[in-house]
Formats: C-alpha cells, structure tokens, sequence
C-alpha cells in the first residue's frame, strides 16, 4: 500500500527538501489551485466531502468530482456514512427499532446509488464517522458495524476505515475499540486513514492531532492485521495530520511530521 500525508505548507517543503518521504499528497476536494501546487512535488489524490445519508445528491457538482478524479491520481471516490440527528428530530440518537434503523441504511443506499451509477460500485468507498452519543449530531446506528457491513454489502463498495473515528467512538461510547473496530466490514477494506486524537480545552475530543501512544497501538494493531492476511489490503495508508485552512493549519507542525511520518512508513 502507498503511504499518503495529509497536504500542508509544511508536509510539502518538509517532502520537497527530502526530509519526510511520502508516496502522495492526500489533499481536499475544495481548490483546484492547492492540487496543482502540490502535484509539482508528489502525485496527489483527493478526499471528496461528500455524505450519504443526508439526502444532499442532488446538490452535488458530479462534473467538478469527475474532473478532478481524472486530474489527479484518484482511483477511488470517497463518501462518509451519515445519520445526522436534526434530520431524525423524532429518533433517540440510540435507538434499536428495527424501523429506524432500516429507515437509516435505506437513506445510505439511496445516496450511493446515484454515486454507483456513475462510478461503479468497486471505485466507491465508504468511511466510518464518529458518534458521541446524546445530544450530539450522530445517529448511533450508522456507526453500528452490523448496519456498515449491511450497506458494504447490499451496495458492493468498498470501505474506507478511519482508525481516529473508530478510537473517538469508543471512547464516547465505552467500546473496546479493537473489538468494536474488527467487526467493520474489513474484508471490503480499500482505503486506510491514520491520525491522532487529542482532547480540547473543553475536553471534546477531536482528530487531525499526533499520534500518541494508544494511537500507535492501534494503528499497529489494525496494519499487523492487514500484513497477516486477516484483512483486505487497502491501496493507501493516509496520514490525516494536519492540512490547509482555518481548521486544520494551526496544527501542521513541522516538528511532528518529521517525526511521526516515517515512523509510521515503518510500521507500513
């Protein structure tokens, strides 16, 4: 598998001076500009912002996708597996009705359909997302394995795994994150994301942050894993630290990139 870094100013002088050695530039679907800039020092793929559950299809620009998946070295359109509460204002964020939840993998399937339609099922892929619980954003079923694996399978695509998401769930939601994780639907692995999580001033926990030690664990874990055959190998390994952006260029250290990335092309 290739090991993909997150694009930032830093990560592409620190790739640009050979201090860090990555395959490719994992940059986001929202400037064309950026891609250009970074395909002049490592072949970049692009990350889309696109969900399924939420019944937005219809407002996507699927020409704009098209031609960056063709601009660039993209083998494989991502969506992000979604059960916003707000749009099931009626619906406990842990429910177990049976209506609810087919409710939920019937809005996930609707959504791919039209992305399978015109890019075939076997250039989709799926992503887990996080869920924390009450009065948050998440309905819990979508992150439930038995619902991922049901959608995997009805559809045919393939799943991305987020191992930050995986570990922020079951920290939210008191899983055994290595049991919960192993019952995703790892045989259809086809894209791998892997990034730290840290908790806020206000305690929140978010990604995008260094790796520490419980997330080596389990990045460890999940890559001995695909090494021995328990898993599908997928066609890249991203690192998810840092970016562009309000959000995310604060942290893009130097001083973790340099350290963090070849450690984690080791372990690959």
């Amino acid at each position: 598998m290739k090991l993909a870094v997150n694009y930032s100013k830093e990560a592409h002088q620190l790739v640009e001076d050979a201090v860090i050695e990555v395959d490719m530039f994992k940059c986001p679907d929202f400037s064309k500009e950026l891609i250009e800039n970074a395909e002049k020092t490592k072949p970049c793929y692009v990350h889309f912002a696109l969900n399924v559950g939420d019944k937005q299809m219809n407002n996507v620009d699927w020409d704009a996708i098209e031609t960056l998946k063709q601009q660039t070295q993209t083998p494989l359109i991502n969506v992000h597996a979604v059960a916003f509460a707000k749009d099931y204002p009626d619906m406990d964020v842990f429910t177990n009705n049976s209506a609810d939840r087919n409710k939920i993998i019937g809005a996930a399937i609707a959504d791919l359909e039209p992305v399978i339609e015109r890019f075939g099922a076997e250039n989709v892929v799926m992503e887990n997302v996080v869920c924390r619980g009450k009065n948050e954003n998440m309905i819990k079923a979508i992150i439930e394995p038995e619902i991922l694996t049901e959608i995997v399978k009805e559809t045919g695509c393939g799943f991305l795994l987020d191992t930050a998401h995986a570990q922020m769930t079951s920290k939210c939601l008191g899983f055994d994150v290595k049991r919960y994780l192993s019952q995703f639907p790892l045989d259809y692995l086809k894209e791998l994301h892997i990034t730290g999580i840290q908790s806020d001033e206000k305690g929140r926990l978010r990604d995008s942050m260094p790796m520490t030690e419980d997330d080596w664990d389990l990045a460890k874990w999940v890559i001995d894993g695909i090494k021995a055959g328990y898993w599908q190998e997928p066609w890249v390994a991203a690192f998810e630290y840092g970016g562009v952006g309000p959000k995310f260029e604060w942290r893009s250290e130097e001083t973790v990139l340099i350290r963090q990335v070849p450690f984690l092309r080791g372990l690959l």
